[in-house]
C-alpha cells in the first residue's frame, strides 16, 4: 500500500493510504490526493507502482514540477525501507511503501506549551554559554579586577537581552532568502553555536601554555578561522530542508572559510608592503606558576630589531618593484 504524508515544518498533518497506484497528486477536483496551495498544478503528478513492487513519483507536466533533495526531477523512487520527502510547488509531502498487515504508528504531536519551554531552555542556554566566556580567561580572575562582579552581571543582562533580538533578526534574514524558520531553532542554533565557541576558547587558551608562540599562533589562527565558517554555516542552517541540510551547511562553510583565507591573505601583503613586522609574542597569566613556554627578554628584543630590518628592506624591495 503506498502512504501519502503533507508536512507542515517537517510534520504530517494529512495521510492517505492507497491500496494501488496510480494515485494523480494536484489541485484539480480529480485529483486523488486534492492539495489546495496555489503553486500545485492541477494535474501536478502521479504515484505509480510495478509489479515489484517499487513506488515511485513522476512529474505529470507541471509548471513547478518536482524537487526532491536532488532539485528539480522527471522521477524519483521511494529507497527500499524509507521514505520519499518531495516538494510540489511550495507543498511539503513524503511518501512512503506501507505494509498491509502493519499500522504506521506516528509520533505524538508535542505537548501544548512544549516548544515556548524548549525556547527558553535554548535562551538560558545561550546566556550560560556566554557568561562562560567571560570566565575562561586567567585575567578575569586578577585581584586587580575590582569591577568584575558589576562586569559580569552586565554582560548576563546583555546576553539576556541580545540572544531574543538576535534570534529574530536570523529568522527575519532567513525568511527574505526563502528558508522558513522559527525563533526556537533560531535560539537553539545560537546556543549551539556559543557553547562551540567556549570550546574553542578553552582549547586556544590551553595551547597557549603548552605550545610555543609560533605553534600556537598557527593553531590559533586555524580554530578561529574554522569556528567563524562553522558559526556562519550553522547559523544559516537553522532552518531545516530534508536532504539539503548537509549540503548547504557544507557550502557555506566552504564561501565563508575561503573569504576568510582571502582577508587573511590580503591583510599579509598590506603588511608587507607597509613594512609592518612580524611580531611573535604573548603575555600570560600565571596559572600554578605555569605560563608555558617562554624566552629571555633581551633575546626577544633582539629578535624585534631584527624583524623590523628584515620588514624595512622588504617593503623598500616591494616600492622599487611597483614603480613603472
Amino acid at each position: 500500500m503506498i502512504t501519502i504524508r503533507l508536512l507542515a515544518e517537517g510534520a504530517a498533518v494529512r495521510e492517505a493510504v492507497f491500496r494501488e497506484g496510480p494515485v494523480v497528486i494536484g489541485r484539480g477536483p480529480e485529483s486523488d490526493f486534492l492539495l489546495g496551495d496555489a503553486s500545485v498544478s492541477r494535474r501536478h503528478a502521479c504515484v505509480r507502482t510495478d509489479d515489484a513492487g517499487q513506488v515511485w513519483i513522476e512529474d505529470a507536466g507541471s509548471r513547478n514540477g518536482v524537487r526532491t533533495g536532488a532539485g528539480r526531477v522527471e522521477r524519483a523512487s521511494v529507497p527500499a525501507g524509507g521514505t520519499l520527502r518531495f516538494w510540489l510547488g511550495a507543498a511539503e509531502l513524503e511518501l512512503a511503501l506501507a505494509s498491509a498487515d502493519a499500522t504506521l504508528e506516528l509520533a505524538a504531536p508535542p505537548a501544548q506549551g512544549a516548544a515556548p519551554l524548549q525556547a527558553a531552555v535554548f535562551w538560558g542556554a545561550g546566556i550560560a554559554a556566554v557568561a562562560s566566556l567571560m570566565l575562561i580567561p586567567a585575567s578575569f580572575w586578577s585581584p586587580w579586577q575590582q569591577d568584575r562582579q558589576t562586569r559580569f552581571s552586565w554582560l548576563v543582562l546583555g546576553a539576556a537581552v541580545a540572544l531574543p533580538v538576535l534570534a529574530f533578526v536570523l529568522v527575519g534574514l532567513l525568511r527574505i532568502a526563502g528558508r522558513r524558520a522559527r525563533v526556537r531553532d533560531a535560539l537553539r542554533g545560537l546556543a549551539l553555536v556559543s557553547w562551540g565557541w567556549v570550546l574553542l576558547v578553552l582549547v586556544d587558551t590551553s595551547a597557549s601554555y603548552l605550545l610555543g608562540v609560533s605553534a600556537h599562533g598557527l593553531l590559533s589562527l586555524f580554530l578561529w578561522n574554522a569556528g567563524l565558517a562553522v558559526s556562519f554555516a550553522a547559523l544559516a542552517s537553522v532552518a531545516r530542508r530534508a536532504g539539503r541540510t548537509r549540503r548547504f551547511f557544507a557550502a557555506w562553510a566552504a564561501v565563508v572559510a575561503v573569504l576568510l583565507a582571502g582577508f587573511h591573505a590580503a591583510g599579509r601583503l598590506a603588511a608587507r608592503q607597509a613594512g609592518t613586522p612580524r611580531l611573535d609574542f604573548e603575555m600570560n597569566v600565571p596559572i600554578g606558576g605555569m605560563t608555558g613556554p617562554a624566552n629571555d627578554l633581551d633575546r626577544y628584543l633582539e629578535g624585534v630589531r631584527a624583524d623590523f630590518g628584515a620588514a624595512e628592506r622588504r617593503a623598500a624591495e616591494d616600492r622599487r618593484s611597483s614603480r613603472p
